[in-house]
């Protein structure tokens, strides 16, 4: 079987003629030639081979209808079908939702504040050296911070106890000596070892964040994101040594 006109039609009209995952326009014009050339592509999210992306993981009627479509430029196609264990039918399934949720919205909506909030998935670095927990920490306005896949109310503690610990850094890192920096560095790797020996493990990033309050300005602040994950949990989440999050949709990070 082929994808049909109308399949074609619902895809590339709810997709809007951008590609869902960087956005880009899928029509561009030339000029020269007064013609339109199209660098949209139209991709299964189950292959109908075995031995494709994602191949036969879903039993379906048909493989080419629109619920099994994703309107991708051709770099993204491949990179979903490069990497199938990390863009799973569930991600791509979300990532399209929101694409098209977009479409709709976007007419109300400012671009750039809305690309940042259509998602909310963050890919985190693993987090294994006294320079990881530095960079992450060194120039924070905020703080997210997260155990909940762990199952031991005492590993929870001590995580907690940890977290308190890095928000106290952040605060106080320009009041430092050096010397006092690295003796608190090594004793935050050594515990985040003895955590790894009992499964935990530590990711993280700092991000940009715009927010505005009250009788001020929209401002840009650097947020610390550190999550203490059960890798027994969900080990499909971490993939080359990164770990996907979708933050809250109410994302608020706290001082």
């Amino acid at each position: 079987m082929s994808i049909s006109v109308k399949t074609r039609k619902i895809l590339w009209s709810k997709s809007g003629n951008r590609c869902a995952i960087c956005k880009n326009p899928l029509v561009h014009k030339m000029e020269l030639e007064n013609a339109n050339f199209i660098v949209g592509e139209e991709c299964h999210i189950v292959s109908s081979k075995e031995n494709g992306p994602r191949g036969r993981s879903r039993k379906l009627k048909n493989y080419d209808e629109y619920e099994n479509l994703i309107l991708l430029c051709a770099n993204d196609h491949k990179l979903i079908d490069e990497f199938p264990e990390t863009f799973t039918i569930e991600i791509i399934e979300s990532i399209k939702d929101n694409h098209e949720f977009w479409i709709e919205s976007a007419i109300e909506k400012d671009l750039h504040e809305y690309i940042k909030s259509i998602n909310n998935i963050e890919f985190l670095d693993e987090i294994k050296t006294q320079s990881d927990i530095e960079v992450i920490l060194q120039n924070s306005h905020f703080y997210f911070f997260d155990f909940s896949s762990l199952k031991n109310d005492l590993d929870k503690i001590k995580v907690s106890e940890l977290f308190d610990d890095f928000r106290d850094y952040g605060d106080f890192y320009s009041d430092l000596e050096y010397s006092n920096k690295t003796k608190i560095l090594i004793n935050y790797v050594d515990f985040m070892k003895e955590m790894n020996n009992k499964g935990i493990r530590f990711f993280g990033k700092s991000i940009i964040r715009e927010y505005k309050f009250i009788n001020t300005s929209k401002s840009k602040y650097e947020v610390s994101i550190i999550i203490a994950f059960q890798e027994n949990v969900n080990p499909l989440s971490i993939q080359k040594g990164k770990l996907m999050i979708k933050l809250p949709d109410d994302f608020t990070p706290k001082l």
